[in-house]
């Protein structure tokens, strides 16, 4: 189901693009390295994949632009053989892009999360879900960003999120894990762009 949306997205972007002055579009790929804050474990030892679409619309004074992305990103924590989380999330995300300095922009805006799937793992075992953490089907981050473009079509991005609701409620497993409580997404993002 979420490849058929990222199809449709992107045909869409791709006629916008090519029909609608002042819109542009493009794809994005990444990589996250994150933790989940409220695990008891620190550190931004998960990696994982970030890739998606993006479309955009360049008001008229050209320093400030709406972007629409719809992104695919595997989230979650790691501890080596203690205790991890894979998550799997699509975020609508709308950003607003303000140009800056010459070939550099600040990217504040909101990601709504999609949960897909959520595992968790206690000394390399799969929790059995009636015993793992309650992990929520939405929640919200907040996003912030600098981009930079070095080409007419290529640039780069490093971006900063976090949870304003909670991803979900840990339950204690009796691994060290620490008391129970909510859990926010905590992700550094590196990302290159490609722009129609």
């Amino acid at each position: 189901m979420c490849k058929k949306i990222v199809i449709v997205f992107v045909g869409v972007l791709m006629a916008l693009s090519a029909q609608a002055q002042g819109f542009k579009g493009g794809l994005h790929l990444g990589l996250l390295a994150t933790q989940v804050d409220g695990d008891n474990h620190a550190g931004y030892k998960k990696v994982g994949l970030f890739a998606g679409a993006f479309t955009n619309y360049s008001f008229p004074e050209k320093k400030i632009q709406l972007q629409f992305e719809l992104n695919y990103a595997q989230k979650g924590s790691h501890n080596k053989t203690i205790y991890h989380i894979k998550l799997h999330q699509v975020e609508p995300t709308l950003l607003l892009n303000w140009n800056f300095w010459d070939k550099f922009w600040l990217e504040p805006g909101l990601a709504f999360n999609i949960l897909a799937s959520a595992k968790e793992y206690a000394n390399r075992n799969l929790v059995p879900e009636v015993l793992g953490s309650n992990f929520y089907r939405f929640h919200l981050d907040g996003v912030v960003g600098l981009g930079f473009r070095f080409h007419e079509h290529w640039s780069s991005s490093l971006r900063y999120s976090y949870s304003l609701s909670p991803i979900g409620r840990a339950n204690k497993l009796g691994n060290g894990r620490g008391i129970s409580g909510n859990m926010f997404n905590n992700c550094l993002l590196f990302r290159l762009c490609y722009q129609f």
